[in-house]
This record gives structure tokens, C-alpha cells and sequence, in this order.
């Protein structure tokens, strides 16, 4: 196995690059093209070249029943649903009424009227539970500094990081050393966001420190410095009135779940399928997905919703089912869109083979420097 140094940076954009002054002088940089949705399945193309249907989720959470935290109080949720009316009594219960379930994992904003129909059905790359292949477990001598479940701030998990990989250069060749917070300032700040742009211009230093210092202890290894995705400010809340237009979402019509800037819809009555079109065609802040999107981006699975919406750049929905509030910056609008371009730079022998321009590109380029067949 060939010595390789992977520093994962969640959420850094590419066309933040001239803002630093190492990684943009990297020769070998591209602007890589996430899938669909978030990190949850963006990670899995990343880091096991796997796309939404070859996993079988998209987003981390689903239209399930069968799973659902709620499944055993489906009789008395509508009417919880009622007697909990205000915002902050509904959400207050909803916390209660699932602390079983999956703790430490926050739960959206979903309504208590439908607690039994959605469930958490997206494995991270990093849990013992992902069932398939990747290049930790294909490679398992890497030495992975997993931050899942650790309880710091946001903020403070990027120092540690920074020097747990420091002093573990010089014991490991083969190292995967993650940043995790840019994404937090990003969606907290925005990508223009003082707060933002100064941790920004810290991991520009740690990676610089991280990269010369295993560069002087393996000259002949590689070093990649990679992103899941992009972000971009948000700039105005929407109001899906869906309802309002199509009546309500229940298990005999039709459900939806709309994450900041994503939304899916399962139709239930198939009565109902020709007029959702419509009014998804015709709602004027985003795209409905076509067939051909969804093949491209691996995204066939009906379980995944009969329909899948995405607003355009710099739009949130406000409400939605995973938030009451619109962040100051998002990720998750359309994978060519600018903004929404990850990274993949490298240090080392030239890639010999053709520019990177999709995730399971990038996995590719990782297996073969771990695999010693970079030729």
C-alpha cells in the first residue's frame, strides 16, 4: 500500500480556492460535481464510488412505516398532532416521544401527525453498519480519525483533528485526517460570514503543516485534499403551500418530506399523480427532477419518491420538515451549479489517467494510490 495522506474537508466550495494561499497553489486541483441530496450519499460515491441506488437511501431519512419512531402511536397522533398545536408544544413532545430512537442522532422538524411515516434509513460511510465496501475497509491499515459522535462544538473538533494528524505522521504512511466544521460555519454564517472565512483560512494552514510534513517524511507518497460538496448563501425563505393547493398529506393521498432545499413526495392515491406533477412543474422556485436526471445521478428507486424537487440556487423552504428556519448558507441544490462544486487536489506523481470530474472519480483515483497501481 502506497503512503497517502486523505484530508477530507466537508463542505469546502471550489470557487473559494483563490481565498487561500496554499491549496490554491496546488497544481493538480479540480472541481468535482457532487450527486444529488447531502453529505450521506455524496460520501458513499466519494469514498465507495456508490450512488443512491446502489445504497438504497437517499437522505438520510425516508417514507417508511414500517420503521418509523411513531409506528406504535399511530392511533393517537393526529389527535397529540392537535392538542400539541402550537410550534413549540409539538416539537417539545415529538423530542420526547422518540429519545429511543436512535439516540444522539437530532430529529427533524417533523409533525406529530407524522411521526409514523418517516424514518432514518441513511448509514453513514464511516458506521460499522454501512454494509458495503470502501476504502476503509478495503484498505484497512489507514489510520481514520473518525469525529462521528463526538460531542465538541462546532469549531473545536478541527483543532484536535489538525493535531492528532500532526503527531501521527510520523507512525502512519496511511492516513485519512477529516475537517468537519467548515460546514457548520457555513450554514450558520454563510460562505461570506467573518467567522466563516477565518476558519477557512485556518485549514488552509493545518492542511499546508499537514501536507509539507508528510511530503518531507514520504517524498514518493501522495497527498489528496477532497470535498463532499460546496455552499452557497441563502438569500430568501420559501413557503411550500402544497397543502393548501393538493389538500392534505396523509397516508391515503400522498406524503412529502422537504429538507432545506430538497424535496420528495410519495403519491399514495394514484388519482393524485398527474395533479403533483403539475403543481411541481409549475412552482416557480426550482425543478422537478426528470427521468434523466434521476438515471444519471442514480436515483431510480420509487422508495426514494415518486418525485424529486429541488429549488434553485440560494433558496431554502421555509418551513420544511427538517427545520423550522432557514440557514444562512446550504448545500444540496443542483450538482452543476457552481456553488455546489466540491474539491480534489493532489500532491504528488500526476494522475495519469483523465480528469476527475464526478465523486466516484475521485474513489477511483483514491484506490488506485492505495492499491500502489497509480500508472
Amino acid at each position: 500500500m502506497n503512503e497517502t495522506l486523505i484530508i477530507f474537508v466537508d463542505s469546502f466550495p471550489y470557487n473559494l480556492l483563490p481565498h487561500t494561499n496554499f491549496l490554491n497553489t496546488i497544481p493538480d486541483k479540480w472541481a468535482i460535481q457532487p450527486g444529488f441530496g447531502y453529505s450521506v450519499n455524496i460520501h458513499a460515491e466519494l469514498f465507495a464510488g456508490l450512488l443512491s441506488d446502489d445504497v438504497g437511501f437517499f437522505g438520510e431519512w425516508l417514507y417508511n412505516p414500517t420503521e418509523a419512531p411513531g409506528r406504535f402511536l399511530k392511533p393517537v397522533l393526529p389527535l397529540l398532532d392537535r392538542l400539541f398545536h402550537p410550534y413549540i408544544l409539538n416539537r417539545g413532545l415529538q423530542r420526547l416521544l422518540t429519545l429511543w430512537y436512535h439516540p444522539g442522532h437530532p430529529m427533524p422538524n417533523i409533525p406529530l401527525r407524522h411521526l409514523d411515516k418517516f424514518a432514518l434509513n441513511g448509514i453513514h460511510i464511516l458506521s460499522p453498519d454501512f454494509p458495503y465496501p470502501t476504502i476503509f475497509t478495503q484498505f484497512p491499515n489507514i489510520k481514520v480519525f473518525n469525529y462521528r459522535g463526538n460531542d465538541m462544538k462546532k469549531g473545536e473538533r478541527d483543532p484536535l483533528l489538525f493535531e492528532k494528524g500532526m503527531a501521527a505522521i510520523s507512525r502512519e504512511p496511511v492516513l485519512f485526517v477529516p475537517f468537519p466544521d467548515l460546514d457548520g460555519f457555513g450554514h450558520r454564517y454563510g460562505v461570506d460570514g467573518t467567522p466563516y472565512l477565518e476558519h477557512l483560512y485556518k485549514l488552509d494552514r493545518w492542511i499546508s503543516q499537514l501536507s509539507e510534513t508528510f511530503q518531507a517524511r514520504y517524498p514518493e507518497g501522495h497527498v489528496f485534499v477532497l470535498s463532499d460538496h460546496g455552499m452557497a448563501n441563502v438569500s430568501q425563505g420559501v413557503y411550500l403551500d402544497m397543502e393548501e393547493q393538493l389538500g392534505p398529506a396523509n397516508s391515503n393521498s400522498y406524503l412529502y418530506f422537504s429538507d432545506a432545499n430538497l424535496l420528495r413526495v410519495w403519491v399514495l392515491d394514484p388519482k393524485l399523480m398527474e395533479p403533483i406533477r403539475q403543481y411541481l412543474e409549475n412552482y416557480p422556485h426550482g425543478n422537478l427532477l426528470t427521468a434523466q436526471d434521476r438515471a444519471e445521478y442514480g436515483l431510480t428507486a420509487s422508495r426514494f419518491g415518486d418525485f424529486i424537487f429541488v429549488l434553485h440556487e440560494n433558496l431554502a423552504f421555509q418551513p420544511s420538515t427538517f427545520a423550522r428556519n432557514i440557514p444562512k448558507g446550504m448545500h444540496g441544490y443542483h450538482p452543476t451549479v457552481l456553488s455546489q462544486q466540491g474539491i480534489a487536489l493532489h500532491l504528488g506523481a500526476p494522475w495519469p489517467g483523465s480528469p476527475p470530474k464526478r465523486m466516484k472519480d475521485v474513489y477511483q483515483m483514491l484506490h488506485a494510490a492505495l492499491a500502489g497501481k497509480w500508472h
